[in-house]
């Protein structure tokens, strides 16, 4: 059984409903320190709290905006995995992005789909706004006296000409669950079914890839000639490279497509 369909098969027993095919026993969940919180370890990293509809995952400050030699960094994704989009992304976690989609269905997300664009009778690509539970995304770091700092990914960046923070659409997400795709082997040559965002990285998107576990409201171009990028890393926000942030996803609103968020200024 892959690691998706483990995980889902969790998921699916934490709601009460037996899977319908899986393994004769499921592993127990794990109930560590953060079990006092009502968090529960269900998959390898992931912690949930089903009762608050929350998930949460450890990882650290992918980027470095405090070097005076390089100050300014562009971001185009929020949280990722390794080796991907560190260079543009406030997070990085080594949680792997099925599990955390898998913790999203246990405390009962609906999935949606990331967006994407598509080719209109002119030629021009038109933006389809991704659909999915609306989440809250939080990043915590603590201070030396181990007192909770929480911020929203919008806190952590400014416009790089105005210095204004994303609002409306550009700081609101939604559980779009990525997509499973057909890759290509380069040892074996077999085509395999896999969760888009396990090889992509994209956990949390800022820019639309259409791979992303967790998608912004607003469409944007990754492409720099169509949506250039404009939103950069704060520097007096931001904590320094590598420090420990906790990234807690709550589940703000079940179903199937987010209301419509009033559109803000790129």
């Amino acid at each position: 059984m892959s690691c998706l369909a483990w995980a889902c098969c969790i998921a699916v027993v934490m709601n009460g409903a037996p899977p319908a095919k899986g393994p004769a026993a499921l592993p127990e969940a794990k109930a560590g320190p953060e079990a006092k919180a009502g968090l529960v370890e269900i998959l390898p990293g992931v912690r949930v709290n089903r009762a608050e509809r929350l998930v949460e995952f450890d990882g650290k400050v992918a980027v470095d905006c405090h070097d005076p030699q390089t100050p300014t960094v562009y971001l185009e994704v929020i949280v990722t995995a390794p080796d991907t989009r560190e260079h543009e992304a406030l997070v990085v976690t080594s949680v792997k992005p099925s599990l955390i989609h898998a913790g999203l269905l246990a405390v009962g997300s609906e999935p949606g789909r990331p967006g994407w664009f598509e080719r209109g009778p002119d030629g021009r690509a038109d933006a389809k706004p991704p659909t999915g539970s609306t989440v809250k995304v939080e990043l915590v770091t603590r201070d030396a006296a181990g007192v909770e700092r929480v911020a929203t990914p919008a806190e952590w960046m400014v416009h790089v000409r105005d210095g204004t923070r994303p609002a409306g659409d550009l700081a609101a997400w939604v559980h779009a669950g990525s997509r499973m795709v057909w890759r290509k082997d380069v040892r074996t040559g077999e085509r395999t079914e896999v969760f888009d965002a396990d090889g992509a990285g994209v956990i949390v998107g800022l820019h639309t890839f259409g791979s992303e576990v967790i998608a912004l409201t607003r469409v944007l171009n990754p492409e720099a000639g169509v949506d250039e990028p404009v939103w950069i890393a704060d520097s007096k926000a931001v904590p320094r490279l590598g420090e420990k942030v906790t990234v807690r996803l709550r589940v703000a609103k079940v179903g199937g497509v987010v209301e419509a968020v009033p559109a803000a200024a790129k």
